[in-house]
């Protein structure tokens, strides 16, 4: 076993099964975006590597993010990459899809800029796109 058991999935922990192919990594993402929502780790409450690996092998998520740190469709898309069954967890193609993702897209407006002659007021690290941006997770 290689890596850092508070980004492992229970299957990987306990070495059974993998489940869907790349059910593992969806896990992990679902403990990286909590970490962006929280600005804490999984499982930040232990400070016993052995407690922790124990809590995953029992199939037990991370505590959520509370509705103050994530919206209830991040909060339902974690839920998703925690799902105990490897089997049944979210791919990466359902989750592209999820409402929160689809919701973060059309806020960030990710197609591509037409070009402008005045970018002193659209670029990326503007005033206004800060403001934009920041609705995003309120």
């Amino acid at each position: 076993m290689t890596g850092t058991p508070m980004y492992m999935s229970p299957e990987v922990i306990r070495g059974t099964g993998l489940g869907r192919h790349g059910a593992v990594d969806i896990w992990s993402l679902g403990c990286v975006i909590l970490e962006m929502a929280t600005g804490r780790r999984p499982w930040a409450n232990m400070d016993n590597e052995w407690a922790i690996m124990y809590h995953i092998a029992q199939g037990d998520p991370p505590q959520l993010p509370t509705r103050e740190q994530l919206s209830d469709q991040g909060i339902d898309f974690l839920k998703r990459c925690f799902e105990r069954d490897p089997v049944t967890r979210a791919s990466a193609v359902e989750l592209l899809q999820h409402d929160w993702i689809m919701t973060l897209r059309a806020q960030l407006s990710l197609e591509p800029p037409t070009p402008s002659t005045d970018t002193s007021s659209s670029g990326p690290n503007s005033a206004t796109s800060t403001r934009q941006n920041s609705a995003v997770y309120g």
